[in-house]
């Protein structure tokens, strides 16, 4: 993706999990060191920073606690930045403030390394934060026929209903281009052991 290939440390590694895993923001803020499982080559979601006082706490629901795949390229992003530029801490934070004691800030990442990117690359910044890639990630995955149960649980919804209600849109457009289709060959009958359109 444009956005993580030209943004600068750390910001690319903050947001390569943001677009390879759909990550809330507040999740990638809280994770440390122990949650990447780079043996089973998944990543633990299990906690929240709070977007204001980035004291951690319980994800947004049962459903957010959750072991994610990592993608052989995200995997790729996070040794590199493990090796080349992350800071030891005693919290074993991923994403460290400057002091070391807690995680960054969100709104620091998207006015300081979201923003300027999206304005070098001619994107609109209005409105623009890390649930973007989130929402980014869940409309990919529907335009690629992703089953609805593999997105739910990827996006850790409660429910279908949800997963259904804010992807809708995303249904690919081969899809209904062959509904469309099928709407005007008339309906599908069977004579004589034949199915047969009568029109």
């Amino acid at each position: 993706m444009l956005i993580i290939e030209s943004a600068n440390e750390p910001f690319k590694t903050i947001f390569a999990p943001a677009w390879g895993t759909g990550l809330r923001a507040g999740e990638i803020m809280a994770l440390t060191v122990d949650d990447l499982d780079f043996a089973h080559r998944m990543i633990r979601v299990n906690k929240s920073a709070d977007d204001s006082t980035r004291i951690v706490r319980q994800p947004k629901t049962k459903c957010s606690v959750a072991a994610l795949p990592m993608t052989t390229t995200l995997e790729s992003v996070l040794r590199t930045y493990l090796t080349d530029h992350w800071k030891r801490n005693p919290g074993g934070i991923l994403f460290p403030a400057k002091d070391g004691t807690r995680s960054r800030s969100r709104l620091n990442v998207v006015r300081v390394g979201l923003h300027p990117v999206l304005k070098k690359l001619s994107i609109p910044t209005h409105d623009a934060g890390l649930h973007a890639f989130r929402h980014g990630l869940a409309t990919a995955l529907a335009e690629a026929s992703c089953p609805l149960p593999v997105l739910q649980k990827q996006m850790r919804h409660s429910d279908v209903a949800t997963t259904l209600r804010i992807y809708t849109h995303a249904i690919p457009q081969t899809q209904r281009d062959a509904m469309q289709a099928m709407s005007t060959q008339g309906p599908i009958s069977t004579q004589n052991g034949v199915q047969v359109v009568e029109k």
